[in-house]
């Protein structure tokens, strides 16, 4: 799933599940965001090391680097069931419930991703073991039904986002659920053609 949709999938299922659990918590939308965009980063570095530090080919980027162990153990530490899972937990119990709702926000973009990852999936358990789910379907691929997960994807977000547009109390909060929206689109059509024409 694109990092877009876990900002603004996972802000809404957080509100709607723990409703006013959460409704007093200060910079809520913010907080949340932040956590959903966490699992991403080691990918985001990935992505600008090997295209401006160190460039690659793109076919040798998805490829080749992106399977290298060291950069799959930080991909897999970030979307660790086990890590969120137990983080979220302890905060929770220790009512360190601002982190916890971050940790929450992180365990529930790393679950986005579990269904919708095929041949790339990430070790959701690590470190406890490195399985991988690879699911039939694909966010992106258009082997593994990505077209039609990619259509849906929008359309999910894009409910979750009128939702949420009422509930986004600034003008910046407000461009920003719009940029998310508008770039998810964009981002769709680029990675289709990274990965199906220089993949």
């Amino acid at each position: 799933m694109n990092t877009q949709s876990h900002a603004i999938l996972t802000t809404v299922l957080v509100r709607i599940g723990l409703q006013e659990r959460v409704a007093n918590v200060k910079y809520l939308n913010p907080l949340l965001v932040a956590g959903a965009l966490t699992p991403d980063l080691p990918l985001f570095v990935f992505f600008f090391w090997f295209n401006f530090f160190d460039p690659h080919s793109q076919a040798a980027i998805w490829n080749e680097c992106y399977y290298y162990p060291g950069w799959q153990l930080a991909i897999n530490a970030f979307h660790s069931f086990t890590v969120w899972g137990l983080l979220t937990f302890v905060l929770w119990w220790m009512q360190k419930i601002p982190a916890a709702l971050f940790s929450l926000a992180a365990l529930l973009a790393s679950a986005e991703d579990f269904l919708l990852h095929s041949d790339d999936a990430h070790a959701h358990f690590w470190p406890l073991t490195n399985y991988r789910f690879n699911s039939p379907v694909s966010y992106w691929d258009p082997e593994f039904h990505g077209a039609i997960a990619s259509l849906g994807e929008i359309m999910v977000v894009l409910l979750a986002a009128l939702w949420l547009w009422p509930r986004v109390a600034t003008t910046w909060g407000k461009l920003l659920l719009l940029a998310g929206v508008v770039t998810l689109m964009g981002c769709h059509g680029i990675w289709s053609l990274i990965f199906t024409v220089f993949h």
